[in-house]
C-alpha cells in the first residue's frame, strides 16, 4: 500500500489533533508548538495519550482517538522533559566513552602498541568468528572491525594528529592514538575482541567481576548514547538489547535493587551509568544533573516512571543515587 495521506499546515495539524479529542488549548500557541517541535515528532509524546484499540489482546496498538483528560501541554511537557533527561545522560554517557577508550588503549598499548590490527593482546577465537550479521563488510568480526577501523581513520583525516602519523609514520597509529577516532561503538566492539585477562581486568577495575556482563552493559549503553546523540526519545523507550540479569555476587550492593527491575527501561541503564562513573569520574555531575532532570518530569495520565521507565520507588534515596 503506497502512502496517501496529503500534506497538512500547521494550522490543519491542530484541527486534526482537536478532532480526534485532544485539548490543544489556545490554537495560536498549538501552531507555534507544531511550528517548534513538528506533527511526527510530537507524535511519539502523543501517542501514549491515546486510547487503547480494545480489540489488541497484547495491549499495544493504539485508536487515533486521545483518552479523556488529554492535553497538548502534557505531551509538550513529556518533549521537554525527554530533552532535559538526554541531556543529563549525553553528559555522563560521554564521561564513560572518554574512560573506556582511556582504560582500553592503557590495557592492550601495553600488551602491544599495534594490537588492535596485529591482533596481539586480542583473543583469538573471538577475532576469526564468522561475522553473519545484516550488512556485514567482511568474513569475520576482527576484519569487520578493521573495515570500520578504516573508514573512521579516513574521516578523520584532517586532524592535525592524524595527517602527522600519516606523513610521517606511514599511517601506523598505535592504539592510544588510534583510540582518539574510534566511536563508542567500535570501542566496544574491541572490548569484546580482547584477551579475557585483559577484559577482565578492565571490568575489575570498574567493579564488575565478569567482562560478559560489562560487555551487555556498555552494548546497551551505547545503543542509548546513540538514541540521545540523535534526539530520539528515550523517556518511555523500551531498549533493544537487554544486559544480563544481576548477579549480586558480580557488583557491589548499591546495585543489587536492580535484580527484578526491566532491564530494557531508562532506569536500569542509568543506574548502571551511575554506578561505572563512580570509579571512572568520582566527580562526575550525573547523578545531580540525572536526579535534577526526573524531579521535573511529568506525570501524565498513569505515565509514572515507573509504569513507563521502569523505576523504583523512590529510588533517589537509595545509595546509588543520595547526592551528599
Amino acid at each position: 500500500m503506497r502512502y496517501s495521506k496529503p500534506h497538512l499546515g500547521y494550522e490543519q495539524q491542530a484541527s486534526l489533533l482537536d478532532a480526534r479529542g485532544l485539548d490543544v488549548g489556545c490554537r495560536d500557541q498549538a501552531v507555534e508548538t507544531l511550528k517548534r517541535i513538528g506533527y511526527y515528532r510530537l507524535s511519539a509524546y502523543t501517542f501514549p495519550l491515546r486510547k487503547l484499540d480494545p480489540e489488541d489482546k497484547d495491549g499495544k496498538l493504539r485508536l487515533d482517538e486521545f483518552r479523556d483528560g488529554a492535553c497538548l501541554r502534557d505531551a509538550v511537557a513529556l518533549h521537554d522533559s525527554d530533552h532535559r533527561l538526554r541531556k543529563a545522560l549525553l553528559g555522563g554517557l560521554q564521561e564513560l566513552e572518554v574512560g573506556l577508550r582511556t582504560r582500553l588503549a592503557y590495557g592492550l598499548g601495553k600488551r602491544d602498541p599495534f594490537g588492535h590490527v596485529n591482533q596481539v593482546g586480542l583473543d583469538s577465537i573471538r577475532c576469526a568468528r564468522v561475522d553473519s550479521r545484516p550488512g556485514a563488510r567482511a568474513a569475520t568480526f576482527h576484519a569487520s572491525w578493521i573495515v570500520e577501523y578504516q573508514k573512521l581513520q579516513k574521516q578523520a583525516g584532517r586532524e592535525p594528529y592524524v595527517q602527522h602519523f600519516v606523513s610521517r609514520y606511514e599511517g601506523e597509529f598505535p592504539i592510544w592514538v588510534a583510540a582518539e577516532f574510534l566511536t563508542m561503538g567500535s570501542l566496544v566492539s574491541l572490548y569484546d575482541l580482547l584477551e579475557p585477562n585483559l577484559s577482565r581486568d578492565i571490568a575489575q577495575r570498574l567493579k564488575v567481576s565478569n567482562q560478559n556482563v560489562l560487555y551487555g552493559w556498555l552494548r546497551a549503553l551505547n545503543t542509548l548514547r546513540n538514541h540521545c546523540a540523535h534526539t530520539a526519545r528515550i523517556w518511555n523507550r523500551t531498549f533493544v538489547f537487554e544486559p544480563d540479569k544481576i548477579n549480586v555476587r558480580m557488583v557491589e550492593p548499591s546495585l543489587h535493587h536492580l535484580v527484578d527491575v526491566d532491564r530494557r527501561k531508562l532506569y536500569f541503564l542509568a543506574t548502571v551509568l551511575a554506578y561505572l562513573l563512580q570509579t571512572i569520574h568520582p566527580d562526575s555531575r550525573f547523578r545531580n544533573d540525572f536526579v535534577t532532570a526526573m524531579k521535573k518530569h511529568p506525570s501524565v495520565l498513569g505515565l509514572t516512571p515507573q509504569s513507563a521507565m521502569g523505576f523504583v520507588p523512590d529510588w533517589e534515596k537509595l545509595e546509588i543515587w543520595r547526592i551528599s
